[in-house]
């Protein structure tokens, strides 16, 4: 059975593309299957961080019924599958984010795990995708404005009878000027599967168009990544 997770933050840039990427390839490297959807229709960067600056197929054309499922999933070399969305303005224009279920009933029972990379927000887009998956894992930064951005998105995960798997605490410095692991954890009410640090190798890879987990799987960062991966594929 396919466990569908969105990965949420209410505010934007706080890391849920990269979280979405290292997550997915550190369950790839535990004997999963797994495919990624870039569902963020308005700002697409799943695919941009893998390579794919304009792909043919995207999950706009697959909503319009223009390209099938096998014609939008990309296989990386690392091992991931992806289906991306278009990051042109005109494809995002003629594209109706009320189908987004469509894809969810497109990859049920096809793998392990489909993780969502999702619109930051609390919008219609978001709303829809939350209706139609298992779980969210949300992203956030130490920083009040995130960590409050995060607890409304938490809210309507529960409105819609959504569970919470758990906080990624993203893009930590481990200082004082900023949250400690222990206030998030009051604040959201939920546990803390990973306390990623701000690092120069996540800018490299992202440079270089690979996963974290695949370019530097010993690196802290990558370890991290990894307790999520192993914490969902207990679950599962």
């Amino acid at each position: 059975m396919t466990k569908f997770i969105a990965f949420v933050s209410g505010k934007g840039g706080v890391g849920k593309t990269t979280s979405t990427l290292n997550v997915g390839q550190a369950l790839n490297a535990l004997g999963k299957e797994v495919i990624l959807v870039d569902a963020n229709l308005v700002t697409p960067n799943l695919g941009i961080l893998l390579g794919l600056m304009n792909p043919e197929g995207t999950l706009n054309k697959f909503l319009r019924k223009e390209k099938s499922l096998k014609e939008v999933t990309y296989l990386h070399e690392s091992g991931i599958s992806l289906i991306p969305a278009s990051p042109s303005y005109c494809e995002f224009q003629k594209t109706n984010p009320q189908k987004l279920n469509k894809i969810f009933e497109h990859l049920d029972d096809q793998v392990d795990f489909v993780l969502i990379d999702s619109p930051s927000g609390l919008g219609y887009d978001l709303q829809q995708i939350i209706k139609n998956t298992d779980e969210v894992l949300v992203v956030v930064n130490p920083s009040l404005s995130s960590v409050a951005d995060a607890l409304k998105t938490i809210q309507l995960a529960k409105a819609n009878n959504n569970a919470v798997a758990g906080i990624i605490l993203n893009m930590t410095h481990r200082g004082k000027n900023e949250l400690t692991a222990a206030q998030v954890e009051e604040i959201l009410g939920h546990q803390i599967l990973a306390n990623v640090k701000d690092s120069r190798k996540i800018r490299k890879a992202a440079y270089q168009q690979l996963p974290l987990n695949y370019l530097y799987p010993r690196s802290r960062p990558a370890k991290e990544f990894k307790k999520v991966a192993q914490h969902l594929a207990l679950r599962n």
